[in-house]
């Protein structure tokens, strides 16, 4: 998608948000990161009722690093997005290893549904899959998350169906196949409306796509938004400038 790098500081103010902008932009597309690709699975995950400061709504969303790490990194995220898959691949891992598990970030990973016809029904399969093992082994979810982009062709959306996310889902250790179809059948409708709000917080930081990221300081207000598929180096950027503002 079309993508670009601000950094900026939102501010309640007189019962609003200000805005002040703090960076230029950079575009990036399908640039190598560079970085040590491999699957990332986070020493610690956790759940949250929260709404943060920021708008982004957490309840039911998975979550990765220490709970009071200063930084919110929100990646907004679609199964059928190449880019996104790119993303998990080539630079999450390091961005985990380096800025989540070591306490500075936590990792809320957020559906924006965008790329095709079963790009829905994707987003509710991870909800679901993340829903039966958050509690007793969240490690499963983040295994899954990277089968299903593993699963991705290089072009394409029509290899997303029901068969290929079933298989997905029996195939990945930890995860109970028919506690998860049993949550779609009976809360599809309720996680397709719980999407929305979080959408809405993309969209109106002038993220139209996917991958999408805001990287949110939760003391100060600091605010820098990645749009596309970066490379490790400006995640490092753009934390170290957010972190320290």
């Amino acid at each position: 998608m079309g993508d670009g790098r601000s950094i900026s500081r939102r501010r309640a103010i007189a019962g609003g948000v200000g805005v002040v902008a703090l960076g230029g932009s950079v575009a990036y597309l399908a640039t190598r990161s560079g970085s040590d690709a491999g699957v990332y699975v986070p020493e610690r995950s956790h759940t949250s009722q929260e709404t943060t400061g920021f708008g982004v709504e957490l309840a039911g969303r998975p979550i990765a690093g220490n709970p009071d790490a200063p930084v919110d990194l929100y990646y907004w995220t679609d199964y059928l997005c190449p880019f996104c898959a790119q993303f998990d691949r080539e630079t999450l891992p390091a961005v985990g290893r380096n800025h989540v598990d070591t306490g500075d970030v936590r990792l809320v990973a957020l559906s924006y549904p965008n790329i095709g016809e079963y790009s829905m029904p994707a987003a509710v399969w991870s909800r679901c899959v993340w829903s039966q093992v958050a509690a007793d082994d969240p490690a499963a979810f983040w295994r899954w998350h990277a089968s299903v982009f593993e699963a991705q062709p290089a072009s394409g959306t029509d290899w997303a169906d029901e068969e290929t996310f079933a298989r997905i889902t029996e195939e990945t250790e930890g995860v109970p196949a028919a506690a998860v179809d049993d949550c779609r059948e009976s809360r599809t409708e309720a996680i397709r409306e719980s999407i929305a709000p979080n959408v809405a917080v993309a969209q109106s930081s002038r993220i139209r796509g996917t991958p999408g990221f805001v990287l949110y300081n939760r003391e100060t207000g600091t605010a820098g938004k990645l749009v596309g598929a970066h490379p490790y180096e400006n995640f490092a950027d753009a934390i170290e400038q957010v972190l320290n503002a």
